[in-house]
């Protein structure tokens, strides 16, 4: 082989050095990218969201099945009183696995009830999505009916669709890990109607 033979080999060489070290310092890990500060979202213009109030303790225990743990975190996430305004509500964190966002950072409230009313949630349908081959993942396609209203007055409802993930943990219950209402920004589901 010649020296002028040899110059194009190594250029190539070269090249897939330069992209494949380019590539690894790309892709390498590195710190994530923060979650918006209270500051960062008063710079936006946007609401700053406090997280709510764990719910009490209580004695009873946590559904049996997939199924009935989600519609139980469901009907817990999407009730809401006139003081959960402007932050997360907690009240399904029992039914999700620790760790998980649906039990550290709750369910936001983006239009809590007025004062005197109350918001109740029923699960009106609940389908199997998927699940993983282990069988110790599964996903729902869920409709959930939200009615607010006031002791004697007439009471509004209105539907959500969202998609719930529920893990089975190694004592063998089922906890949520993943929860996804349908909205603009995640528009995968039909749409409801009130």
């Amino acid at each position: 082989m010649t020296r002028r033979s040899l110059v194009p080999v190594l250029t190539s060489i070269a090249a897939v050095l330069v992209a494949v070290g380019l590539g690894a310092w790309l892709l390498a890990p590195g710190p994530s990218p923060s979650v918006l500060s209270s500051d960062d979202r008063a710079v936006l213009g946007g609401p700053d969201v406090e997280r709510g109030d764990l719910p009490p303790a209580v004695g009873y225990p946590v559904p049996d099945g997939a199924d009935a743990v989600a519609r139980a975190y469901l009907v817990a996430a999407y009730a809401a009183g006139p003081s959960d305004a402007g932050r997360t509500r907690l009240d399904a964190a029992r039914y999700a696995e620790p760790g998980s966002p649906p039990a550290v950072v709750g369910v936001t409230v983006v239009d809590a009830p007025p004062p005197g009313a109350r918001r109740v949630a029923a699960v009106e349908q609940l389908t199997d999505a998927a699940s993983d081959p282990d069988d110790t993942r599964r996903a729902f396609l869920a409709t959930v009916r939200t009615t607010t209203g006031a002791p004697g007055e007439s009471a509004a409802s209105s539907r959500l669709l969202t998609r719930v993930v529920v893990h089975r943990q190694p004592d063998g219950r089922w906890l949520v890990v993943a929860e996804t209402p349908d909205t603009p920004d995640t528009p995968a589901l039909p749409a409801g109607d009130g």
